[in-house]
């Protein structure tokens, strides 16, 4: 929706530098249009870095911009509650599609079909997309174990064996009790996924397979927006991955089921 230059804006809001910040707050506060010598000479800064905001958010020059301000201000002078959501999940969907990686979907895919036993740590508002997760993959016949307390996160690392998986979200990706479990069953060479916003995060050297999910905002992190949707996002994209890549041996376990439930009638 390249019409609608906030969600735009907001869609790339990780990406900006901190000069690049003060010009997006700028149109994000909805303020009066300028020129880009007023603009520059309001914000204190150089026309240059201008015009790379304008590149970075994927438009070709400041007058593209200008066009497409002016005509978001006269659809939005009015926003609903309704629409600022509406908005706000758009941006996480559009930057959950900037940060995809079909090769490293694929291998977790291929990691799930290899394993029946999958470990899922998560604390916090984590915890939630692991329920989302052992719903969704245990249709397909896998035993999910959801841990999200610290000691028993630790107990799991050091039970896990052979043919079983670990699956870590940390939006944040900053947890020492997670990097110890981590570690811990990377020692036994059991395989480990991570989704994760940060790209920094050291529980990506621990991980066999990371994902990297949309961000947060500062705006979005303090209430806005519930806090696991960028995890879920990615959980949805595997799930519809997963399903395009075996869907002949999904087809044939669910048909399993089905007689076998029938038999036991």
């Amino acid at each position: 929706m390249k019409e609608d230059i906030f969600i735009l804006i907001e869609s790339h809001r990780l990406e900006l530098t901190y000069v690049e910040e003060i010009i997006a707050n700028y149109f994000i506060s909805k303020k009066a249009p300028l020129n880009i010598d007023k603009l520059a000479q309001t914000l204190a800064v150089s026309k240059a870095s201008i015009t790379r905001f304008c590149k970075k958010i994927g438009l070709d020059n400041y007058k593209e911009l200008m066009f497409l301000y002016n005509l978001s201000l006269d659809k939005k002078e009015k926003p609903s509650i309704s629409s600022a959501v509406t908005a706000i999940y758009h941006a996480l969907a559009t930057r959950s599609d900037n940060a995809y990686s079909e090769v490293e979907v694929d291998k977790l895919c291929a990691l799930i079909k290899d394993h029946n036993i999958i470990h899922f740590f998560g604390k916090g508002f984590n915890s939630y997309t692991g329920a989302d997760f052992s719903f969704k993959f245990s249709r397909f016949g896998k035993y999910v174990r959801v841990i999200s307390e610290e000691k028993s996160i630790l107990m799991s690392a050091e039970f896990a064996r052979e043919g079983e998986m670990i699956l870590v979200a940390s939006l944040r990706g900053i947890d020492s009790n997670l990097l110890e479990a981590m570690t811990i069953t990377k020692e036994k060479n059991i395989p480990i996924a991570l989704i994760t916003s940060n790209p920094n995060s050291d529980l990506i050297k621990q991980a066999d397979i990371t994902l990297i999910s949309a961000g947060l905002t500062h705006e979005e992190s303090i209430g806005n927006i519930s806090p696991q949707i960028p995890i879920l996002i990615q959980l949805d994209i595997l799930y519809e991955r997963y399903l395009h890549l075996f869907s002949d041996s999904v087809k044939k376990w669910i048909k399993s089921e089905e007689i076998l439930h029938k038999n036991k009638k």
